[in-house]
């Protein structure tokens, strides 16, 4: 009897529509224009908490207002060892995708890129160490994630087509973060998280991804003076990423393809089933594929690199001018 009951009841609740999804979406990108913005300006670092919480009210307020199932739009459960290796892995993974990507951004448009960056450090570092990773890794890890992969990404499911919902997602994700610059590496990380939590339906591993991806640059913010901080985008905005390190960060993105299909891999094991690393009928075609896409960025980045110690200028440029300083900035891009 009792289970017919709670079968009732889970029958009576609503599925979120792609509508709530995107009225949300609205609604938070009105108020980052509005409220959000005046918040930030005046209260610095704690308006970003003010900010996050905020996002988690508008979430869970919708989805009780829709009367729709806590358990479906959030879904929390007891993770896996082989799965939190496998997301971290994949954080890695991406993580060297987007890399080469920010960079070369950050290569055209420096100015546009170190500015902005130049300014995040100084509001991140204007905090404690701990109050600072709270605010800027476990509260985005939580409350945003609560509103992208909790309420948006449930109310798309009814579309069916995974790769189209990780489009619009990462799509979505881009426009959240409210930077050109940044659009294609904040979208290429929505994407993922989303990937991610279709493929888990377990909210806890796209937070540990987003706390993973946030935790590291404001870890590395602290280990810089404000005045380094200043000194070293001001030096980046004027002269630009040199060719040589640009190369060494297209490079890098070769380590993203095996990282991310041996995250897959991790993600797809269960415990107690044997699931082959390569598909017995897809074998040739992954491994072709993954060594081609692994070597073809090491070899722009290894050109790129070549260049630009024997051809730019500017890497020994920004050497002789002041060689300990100078040379701490470059060592700062990597």
């Amino acid at each position: 009897m009792e289970r017919k009951y709670d079968d009732f009841m889970n029958h009576q609740k609503k599925r979120l529509r792609p509508v709530h999804g995107i009225l949300l979406f609205v609604l938070v990108m009105v108020s980052y224009y509005t409220i959000i913005a005046w918040m930030q300006m005046k209260f610095g670092m704690y308006g970003l908490a003010m900010t996050e919480l905020y996002l988690l009210l508008l979430s869970v307020g919708i989805t009780a207002l829709c009367g729709a199932d806590f358990a479906e739009v959030f879904p929390v459960r007891k993770p896996s060892w082989s799965k939190i290796f496998g997301t971290l892995l994949l954080w890695a993974g991406v993580y060297a995708l987007v890399l080469p990507v920010t960079m070369v951004i950050a290569w055209l448009f420096p100015e546009q890129m170190f500015g902005t960056s130049s300014a995040l450090n100084d509001i991140i570092a204007s905090v404690p160490l701990l109050i600072s990773i709270f605010i800027t890794a476990v509260m985005p890890a939580v409350c945003e994630e609560a509103m992208h992969r909790g309420v948006i990404l449930h109310s798309l499911k009814s579309l069916k087509r995974e790769w189209l919902i990780v489009l619009i997602m990462g799509l979505l994700f881009g426009l959240f973060h409210g930077s050109v610059w940044r659009f294609m590496p904040t979208a290429l990380l929505g994407g993922a998280l989303s990937w991610l939590m279709l493929r888990t339906e377990n909210m806890v591993y796209p937070a540990l991804f987003h706390f993973a991806n946030n935790f590291l640059p404001t870890l590395l913010s602290f280990g810089q003076t404000e005045s380094d901080t200043a000194a070293s985008a001001e030096y980046l905005m004027e002269f630009g990423i040199p060719v040589a390190a640009l190369g060494i960060y297209v490079a890098i993105g070769c380590a993203a393809p095996f990282a991310i299909y041996t995250a897959g891999y991790l993600l797809r094991r269960e415990k107690g089933r044997k699931v082959p690393y390569f598909p017995k009928e897809h074998q040739t075609f992954w491994i072709v594929f993954l060594t081609v896409s692994s070597v073809i960025p090491a070899m722009i980045g290894g050109v790129l690199f070549l260049y630009g110690i024997f051809f730019d200028d500017s890497l020994w440029q920004m050497i002789r001018q002041s060689p300990v300083e100078n040379f701490t900035v470059f060592l700062r891009l990597l």
